[in-house]
């Protein structure tokens, strides 16, 4: 006769307890639905509920210590017998732990859109309409996924419980298992006139325009979150949120360096060299007029203080900087050329 000892690993004098843990732990590593791709896993199932049955059982593990001959056929005679055993240790919770119900999700998928902005409406903010296709609450059944109204009804496969036991046999019996009931999906309940238009979802697919107010001061790269403005939920739960990627495009005129913006304004070389002032336009319209130092060299950076962007939850603008660039004339008259040839000699400067 087998070594039930050996087998669940435990000393000749363990106590129950500690035989009623052994085979906990070993069922679970030995039993088929653990092993699926184990041929040996039945029979190692087997022997380690052989030895459990002999050894909780006083008598017989009385019986076993003196040597005498027991039958093992005989603990597991009728279907119901191994499940027994297993529910007498494990409870009804099964085997592997409690079988909880995981019902269908019915909340609506959260959704991503880009959204593509100008430069001046990420600087001072916009509202506009987002269009995108998702699952709109179906108007036939206002999202109750009822045809007639008469809402849900207990599952009758599964008795409102969401889950139904399957058994499956085995050399020694008959195994039950907890599964997931695929009537309801686990619900529990079913609609008992479902919705024509929707087949009880209660969503139907379709276009979706949000209005959408983007804040002033916004970045590209930045992300805004709408709650419950995405997917609609299924048979009236709560909807999914909507997630603007905000794409900025560029802007012909200016640059932007975070709340600041930075943009060119073009002078003659008298102006650059004697000074000026130049009207120069604006990113939210109209123009300013500017000072240009005399003496102003190429790259050199004047600072118009607040006419930058918006900065993002903040009534502040950034600066703008204007970035000096002397334009050499390409074609002078003949007066001009004199005029310059004299401005050099008179400066030192050689000149072809």
């Amino acid at each position: 006769m087998a070594d039930y000892y050996r087998i669940l690993d435990v000393e000749r004098d363990a106590s129950r307890d500690e035989i009623k843990r052994a085979f906990r732990r070993l069922a679970r590593e030995s039993h088929p639905d653990a092993n699926p791709d184990d041929p040996t896993a039945e029979a190692r199932f087997r022997q380690v509920a052989e030895a459990y049955e002999v050894l909780s059982d006083p008598e017989r593990r009385a019986r076993y210590d003196r040597g005498e001959t027991l039958d093992p056929g005989a603990f597991f005679q009728g279907t119901s017998s191994l499940d027994d055993l297993l529910r007498s240790v494990f409870g009804d919770s099964g085997l592997f732990g409690t079988v909880t119900r995981e019902p269908r999700v019915n909340r609506g998928r959260d959704v991503r859109v880009n959204v593509v902005l100008t430069l001046e409406e990420a600087a001072f903010g916009v509202e506009k309409p987002v269009v995108f296709r998702t699952a709109l609450t179906c108007d036939s059944c206002a999202g109750s996924g009822s045809g007639d109204g008469a809402g849900l009804r207990a599952c009758r496969i599964c008795g409102g419980s969401g889950q139904v036991r399957m058994a499956r046999r085995s050399v020694f019996g008959s195994l039950m298992t907890l599964t997931t009931c695929r009537a309801c999906q686990g619900d529990g309940s079913v609609l008992a006139d479902p919705c024509g238009s929707c087949r009880g979802e209660g969503v139907r697919e379709g276009e979706k325009t949000v209005r959408v107010e983007i804040p002033p001061g916004v970045e590209e790269g930045n992300r805004l979150r709408l709650p419950a403005r995405g997917e609609a939920g299924r048979r009236g739960a709560l909807a999914g949120d909507l997630y603007l990627d905000l794409i900025i495009q560029p802007h012909s005129v200016f640059e932007r360096d975070g709340d600041d913006l930075v943009s060119d304004v073009e002078v003659g070389i008298v102006a650059a060299t004697l000074g000026t002032q130049v009207e120069v336009p604006l990113l939210d319209g109209g123009t300013h007029r500017i000072k240009v130092p005399a003496g102003s060299q190429y790259g050199e950076v004047i600072r118009v203080p607040g006419k930058g962007i918006t900065r993002l939850r903040s009534s502040r603008r950034g600066d703008l900087y204007l970035r000096v660039k002397v334009v050499v004339p390409t074609r002078l008259s003949r007066s001009q050329r004199k005029l310059l040839r004299q401005f050099g000699d008179d400066a030192g400067e050689e000149l072809l």
